[in-house]
């Protein structure tokens, strides 16, 4: 048994718990997240999952570990948990567990050893926990910690509850619209998407968030990753704020950056996968084809943080509100008839376009406008979108 590395790391925890700023609970954990005594949770950076970990230690005899720790050894949290239950601990929060190489067989065999345990895992880099998401599914409860929706962020900022909005094409608003309510849901989309705003500094927090996965996460999954990748990604993420259609040129940069083809291609999905973008495909085609698909950032405050344009904003948040209530979003294939598809899974699609107060609807069944408070004859305020979850 390493008693001193146990007691080291419960040193660490303690200082964590007595240095960290800890910002309030998200209200979204309440609805969404009734945790199983044996539970991984799937977040991006900077969403709260090392904050919950830490509130909810220290209700019990947890022990908290994150395995991006330098004092803890390689492959080693299945001892660690081991030595912490003979201790006497209830449980075990083991933060980043990615970076253990070999986590599904310790997390597999800690399940089958102490079933009356408390097992919470937690990861930001959420692809090799989708690669091997069957094994561990059978004992492990998956919960998703999404970004903040704009009734978090008006909860968090300013004390005020509102009610989900479940189907924008269908909805009466139930409440009244405070003068400062569009005032909120601007400031909403400069630095509401993570909590991480309580704290201050949002855009250096961000940009901070942005470098940790181009260089530490993303290099850990990718094999022989080279400095011009790093600098490829930069360049998409540049790209993609600043350009007026939310697509890349691949033959382009494959060219400018003397990179094949299926290297770029890998280095753009596993950006999607740690949840920097997001891929649209056109209505009808399946994800693979890459070259019509539109993307965004995942978060649509990078666009503000990266000095990007408004319009490519409103449609990445458009992207999120949708995808965060479980509908289905596709690029329209035709310009005139939208810019989206939404398909509720009952083979009902719904076509909208996606613009500013003044915005056209074309040939859409619904057209989404910024800077309004209330809907119309198939109009709908982008803010009800973000209502959704």
């Amino acid at each position: 048994m390493n008693k001193d590395l146990i007691e080291k790391l419960e040193s660490t925890m303690n200082r964590i718990l007595g240095n960290k700023l800890m910002y309030p609970t998200r209200p979204v954990i309440d609805e969404m997240l009734s945790l199983d005594m044996h539970s991984i949770i799937i977040g991006s950076r900077g969403t709260g999952k090392t904050t919950l970990l830490l509130k909810e230690a220290r209700k019990k005899r947890i022990l908290y570990f994150s395995v991006d720790d330098f004092d803890v050894p390689s492959n080693s949290i299945h001892d660690i948990a081991v030595d912490a239950f003979s201790l006497g601990y209830e449980g075990v929060f083991i933060d980043e567990i990615h970076f253990d190489a070999n986590w599904e067989r310790a997390l597999k065999s800690l399940y089958d050893k102490y079933e009356d345990k408390i097992i919470w895992a937690s990861d930001s880099s959420s692809l090799r926990l989708r690669s091997k998401i069957g094994d561990t599914a059978r004992r492990y409860i998956y919960k998703t910690l999404p970004l903040m929706s704009f009734r978090e962020y008006l909860y968090l900022k300013a004390g005020k509850t509102y009610p989900k909005i479940e189907d924008p094409f269908n909805y009466e608003i139930s409440f009244k619209i405070d003068s400062d309510f569009l005032f909120l849901f601007e400031e909403y989309k400069k630095e509401g998407f993570l909590p991480i705003f309580l704290l201050g500094n949002y855009n250096e927090r961000l940009k901070d968030i942005i470098a940790k996965i181009i260089t530490s996460d993303i290099p850990f999954f990718v094999p022989e990753i080279r400095s011009v990748h790093i600098q490829l990604m930069k360049e998409v993420l540049r790209y993609l704020a600043l350009g007026s259609v939310p697509r890349i040129e691949t033959e382009n940069l494959t060219r400018q950056w003397n990179i094949s083809y299926e290297k770029l291609i890998q280095l753009v999905r596993v950006m999607e996968e740690t949840g920097l973008i997001t891929l649209i495909p056109q209505y009808g085609d399946n994800k693979e084809k890459f070259s019509r698909a539109k993307i965004f950032f995942t978060n649509p405050s990078m666009y503000h943080v990266l000095g990007g344009r408004e319009g490519n904003l409103r449609e990445a948040l458009t992207v999120l509100a949708f995808q965060s209530s479980g509908m289905e979003i596709y690029a329209s294939k035709k310009e005139e008839s939208g810019d989206f598809i939404v398909s509720k899974g009952n083979g009902e699609i719904t076509s909208i376009e996606v613009g500013g107060k003044k915005k056209k609807g074309k040939e859409s069944d619904y057209v989404i406008r910024d800077n309004i408070d209330y809907p119309s004859s198939h109009v709908i305020p982008l803010w009800v979108l973000a209502m959704m979850w």
